[in-house]
């Protein structure tokens, strides 16, 4: 008889079992209502069950009589109203538990994280420190280690936590990758004021060097795992940690970019570029932020050419960091994109990792490589299987046949995660979580000492590392109730093919189904052009009429098929009185350049056409509902959508 409990990848049963993905959710008509009232209401009176029994002999503080006053009765009254004014306002949002909602990055939730999450707000734990949080402060660490042990991360030398979003976990992979790139400096300037005459590190090329000799180049490509080794090494030396503060004092975190850079000039005669951080063509907006935030700037983000498949382009890379290694120009991070925001394209993660290989061995430079997978961190699991073992590629082909999911190429970029130093995974996206829950893991666990700040009242000597998350991280206050949200529907939905595997493996078929629909349907007299077939499940597709010679018009008249798709156009729209809804983005010249051209160019246009407009209007199609292709439902959602848009179209076209 098999024993049941809870591993790394969350499932408390050992056994690699079937799992119903109708058992999921509440389901778009609520057809799981009466299980999901009967454990919320679980919930509810086993909290009232704890109040009751803790320190019974404290009595009540509200008693029967009292409520029969008119100022409680009043108050109880005006609650009563207010709820449901709130309820019949919430009515006006929008139907993310719907079929028909194919837009933006939202769906149903796991009725495991809904239970899980409204349990625990009622205990209201703040995960800042175990002080407010003793059990949701070890969850959040033991789903943190969840995901990075199905990433592939060391489970003994890995850490992460819980974040509001991928910004903010983005944020602090950079945060880190910026302390470690400036590590090797700070030690050399600590070395020197502790007076060591040697420190023997490795460079860049894998060759062994005494630290204080190295120049400003070589100290700045040492890479994050030499860098952190050079600590250890300096601390074993020293051995004092009174004296070891020098670490921190000479810190980048601690002087600031001026400070730094002021005496980098003195001592060096810092002649070097600023350093730059590499993403695809495609990154999240977010990253602009992130670098103006750190003080990096958001000129030192350099975009990186994608290929016609929106890809960050691996020779392109090679170019780029050859002309930066010319330049004398040091790279904080490159980011590799798991899943775009616009497209859900995978970067090919494994020829990136043999760029910078290649870049270290040939340039004598290397850098922080982070995957920014927050909307595709989830779809990793399609490699598990249920001990944890890595898949063959074949076995997971074999439970999409006849579908073509995922593609040999993006399956390799999802087990190549597994040797980048850092990644962003949001459960409240292809988790399937509630707002907010994004996670950050780093493949070493040293990193996040250079970044840490204590606050006495809430870190005390002796304390346990997990007991005050809140000195290694960027956020203050964070909810307890997210960690045992994502805790939740991880035992009910282990990070294996058995299961998130197969419930993103059926979002992403039916995104394929839509794409051939919209690919291969007739259209005249209006053309309908696909992007090419998505990674993982967002559908994008352009669209013109025989009509408009313009690009600009084209454009504008798929602003106008959004806008009838969505609450977008008027205020207090009646959700109801929208059939599907859809979104849309743009893809600009200035980022997305010529790989947007085919499309341009299938639609009827000209390259002078695209640079002339500025970029490309796509609508986006989401697909998040694992039955949108279930068969024998009354609706054919895929046939019912293309329907519905060829009369948008004909409607906004006479408009």
């Amino acid at each position: 008889m098999k024993t049941k409990s809870t591993s790394r990848f969350g499932s408390r049963d050992a056994d690699d079992h079937e799992i119903d993905l109708r058992s999921l959710f509440l389901g778009p008509k609520g057809e799981n209502a009466a299980v999901f009232e009967r454990l919320l209401l679980e919930a509810f009176r086993d909290h009232v069950f704890w109040r009751r029994n803790f320190h019974p002999e404290d009595g009540f503080r509200v008693h029967e009589i009292e409520k029969n006053s008119p100022s409680y009765e009043r108050s109880i009254s005006v609650l009563s109203e207010e709820l449901l004014s709130l309820l019949a306002e919430l009515k006006g949002g929008v139907p993310f538990f719907s079929p028909r909602y194919i837009g933006h990055m939202c769906s149903d939730l796991t009725m495991a994280s809904l239970i899980g999450y409204f349990a625990t707000m009622l205990y209201n734990p703040n995960n800042v420190a175990a002080e407010s949080s003793p059990v949701t402060s070890r969850m959040e660490l033991e789903v943190a280690e969840q995901l990075a042990t199905m990433v592939g991360y060391d489970p003994a030398r890995q850490w992460g936590h819980l974040t509001s979003g991928g910004t903010v976990a983005n944020f602090e992979a950079l945060w880190v990758a910026r302390a470690v790139k400036y590590l090797p400096v700070a030690l050399r300037w600590a070395a020197e004021e502790l007076g060591l005459a040697e420190l023997t590190v490795q460079c860049a090329d894998h060759q062994s060097a005494n630290l204080l000799d190295l120049d400003l180049w070589q100290l700045l490509n040492m890479g994050p795992t030499c860098a952190l080794d050079a600590a250890e090494a300096l601390r074993q030396a020293v051995a004092d940690e009174e004296k070891l503060t020098a670490i921190s004092r000479h810190s980048v975190s601690h002087l600031g970019y001026q400070e730094f850079g002021r005496r980098l000039g003195q001592v060096f005669g810092d002649n070097l570029p600023p350093a730059v951080v590499l993403v695809p063509s495609t990154a999240h907006y977010s990253w602009e932020k992130i670098c103006r935030s750190l003080g990096i700037g958001g000129g030192q983000l350099v975009h990186v050419p994608v290929d016609n498949r929106f890809r960050m382009d691996p020779e392109a890379l090679w170019r780029t960091l050859q002309r930066l290694a010319r330049e004398r120009q040091p790279v904080i991070a490159c980011v590799t994109v798991v899943g775009t925001t616009e497209e859900s394209a995978v970067d090919r993660v494994d020829q990136i990792l043999e760029v910078r290989a290649r870049a270290a061995k040939e340039l004598g430079m290397t850098f922080h490589l982070h995957a920014d997978a927050a909307w595709g961190g989830y779809a990793i699991s399609v490699t598990r299987d249920g001990d944890g073992s890595r898949r063959d590629y074949g076995a997971a082909l074999a439970d999409y046949a006849p579908e073509i999911w995922p593609e040999e190429g993006v399956y390799r970029a999802l087990c190549a995660t597994e040797g980048t130093d850092s990644i962003t995974i949001d459960p409240h996206k292809l988790g399937f979580i509630p707002y907010p829950a994004g996670a950050i893991n780093f493949a070493d666990s040293r990193g996040r000492d250079l970044v840490a700040v204590d606050a006495p009242y809430l870190f005390h000597r002796g304390a346990s590392e997990w007991g005050y998350i809140g000195r290694f991280i960027f956020e203050g206050s964070k909810p307890g109730a997210a960690a045992a949200a994502v805790s939740m529907s991880h035992k009910v939905l282990p990070l294996n093919a058995r299961g998130y595997g197969r419930l993103i493996g059926q979002t992403s078929r039916g995104a394929l189904a839509l794409h051939r629909r919209l690919s291969a349907g007739s259209w005249e007299p209006f053309r309908v052009v696909p992007l090419p077939t998505p990674d993982l499940n967002i559908v994008c597709f352009a669209v013109t009429h025989s009509s408009l010679d313009k690009l600009e018009a084209a454009n504008d008249f798929a602003t106008r098929i959004y806008e009838a798709m969505s609450v977008g156009r008027e205020k207090g729209r009646d959700t109801r009185q929208v059939e599907f809804f859809i979104t849309k983005t743009v893809l600009r010249t200035g980022e997305y350049g010529s790989s947007a051209l085919p499309i341009v160019e299938r639609l009827g246009f000209t390259e002078a056409d695209y640079l002339g407009s500025g970029g490309l209007s796509v609508l986006r199609c989401t697909v998040m509902d694992p039955f949108l292709t279930t068969e024998g439902d009354r609706v054919d959602y895929i046939e019912a959508f293309a329907t519905n848009l060829r009369a948008v179209m004909v409607r906004e076209l006479a408009g």
